[in-house]
């Protein structure tokens, strides 16, 4: 069987399937609270949860898959994506089940955005892709992992609301179309061959077509200055534009499942359709990509405290479109960033900080469900907006430092100078 002839989509594929599989949760959070009487605090855990098996499976996912290869990886992340699915049928006989399945979810999610990531960025250059220009690598995947986010929940929501048996369809469901995928991906070429041991040397990897791999520590301080700082907004502006706000704006409660479905929808659906945009917005000059993503969710933290405050579905639906729009900037902005700045043999371990950085905003809603037994929403929203405030700051101050770019013409200068003393 020949292979296909943009290996990078059906590896991109993986990561919108395992995306698909992490968020259908999302919507039967109401079914779970009003038709099994879990408690509010229960059923959002559970959503939060699984990042105690996405944690690690990021950060060893990520440094095995340099050493090792994506391919393997990619496909585990989708066949425990079908397992993380068939365990979450079982909410009949209580939260134990749902629990295995969250961590099974979170699992997948880190194997998937560590190895599968790294992977489409890989086959979207040669000798793979020869029509890809740069950055493509990194489109691809965010615009394949956010419509995977966005088309979960919300095909679960219509299911749940239409379907018979909602516990059983949504899940069925993902399984099914995982199916064929894993045989896809089996076909797919491996772009990174196992590494031996790194030897200390003082010379520089050199990248393909014969430019310096970026430095490490270069890229290292690049992403502790600029790329960290913004990534806890990532997943922190979804979560909260379609979990916080049909809970926090009380005219909806008594219609959070359909105001919850529509929620997702615009949130996760102008996560993906920003994505073109946030290409043009960024710059290989300064982190502006990233200080537009941070300063829309910041616009967009202050439409849900005005929602609260005026009671209003619809400032609050606004808000979700913000939150949204502030996903998508911020996931490709990181993505861009981190490409740019990692040399080949920690893409992947980059590429799993990031991602945990990223989802440690998964945990935003479970963090507001506990803090408001005691705190007011007005508050709850009054300290975001400062904490997203603080690091909208902090990016801007670092925006220009350890620009990848910048080091190597520093270097090209050393060695143009260099050169006519060696052949004197």
């Amino acid at each position: 069987m020949s292979r296909p002839a943009k290996p990078w989509f059906p590896a991109a594929l993986s990561l919108m399937m395992v995306g698909w599989g992490a968020n259908q949760y999302v919507s039967l959070l109401v079914h779970y609270r009003e038709e099994h009487g879990f408690s509010e605090v229960l059923v959002t855990s559970l959503l939060g949860i699984y990042v105690v098996g996405l944690v690690p499976a990021l950060l060893l996912g990520g440094r095995y898959s340099d050493r090792t290869g994506r391919k393997r990886l990619a496909i585990l992340a989708v066949a425990l994506s079908m397992a993380a699915s068939f365990a979450l049928m079982g909410s009949a006989f209580g939260p134990v089940p749902l629990v295995i399945g969250r961590l099974l979810a979170g699992t997948a999610t880190g194997l998937a955005m560590a190895a599968a990531t790294s992977w489409v960025k890989e086959l979207s250059q040669l000798p793979w892709d020869a029509s890809s220009v740069p950055g493509s690598g990194a489109r691809r995947a965010s615009l394949l992992t956010s419509a995977g986010f966005w088309l979960g929940p919300v095909t679960g929501g219509m299911l749940v609301a239409w379907a018979p048996v909602p516990d059983i369809v949504p899940y069925v469901v993902h399984i099914l179309l995982c199916v064929p995928l894993l045989f896809v991906l089996v076909r797919l070429p491996e772009t990174r061959k196992r590494q031996p041991r790194p030897v200390p040397s003082v010379a520089r990897p050199v990248a393909s077509g014969g430019a310096p791999a970026p430095r490490s520590g270069a890229g290292r301080k690049r992403f502790r200055a600029v790329i960290a700082p913004a990534a806890p907004w990532v997943f922190a502006a979804a979560t909260m534009g379609f979990v916080v706000i049909p809970e926090m704006v009380p005219a909806m409660r008594e219609e959070r499942l359909a105001y919850t479905t529509v929620a997702v929808a615009i949130t996760m659906g102008c996560g993906v359709l920003i994505q073109p945009l946030a290409r043009r917005v960024d710059t290989t000059s300064s982190a502006r990509s990233l200080l537009t993503g941070v300063a829309v969710v910041l616009l967009g933290m202050g439409t849900v405290l005005a929602a609260i405050l005026l009671n209003s579905p619809v400032l609050g639906l606004a808000a979700a479109a913000l939150l949204g729009c502030g996903n998508g900037l911020l996931m490709v902005g990181g993505l861009l960033e981190l490409q740019r700045a990692s040399g080949p043999d920690e893409l992947g371990t980059l590429t799993g900080f990031f991602y945990t950085l990223a989802y440690a905003g998964f945990l935003a809603p479970t963090a507001v469900a506990f803090i408001a037994q005691w705190v007011s929403n007005t508050w709850i929203m009054a300290g975001t907006i400062v904490l997203c405030a603080i690091s909208l700051g902090v990016v801007a101050l670092n925006s220009r430092k350890h620009l990848p770019h910048a080091l190597e013409r520093v270097e090209s200068r050393q060695v143009r100078r260099a050169r006519p003393e060696t052949t004197r």
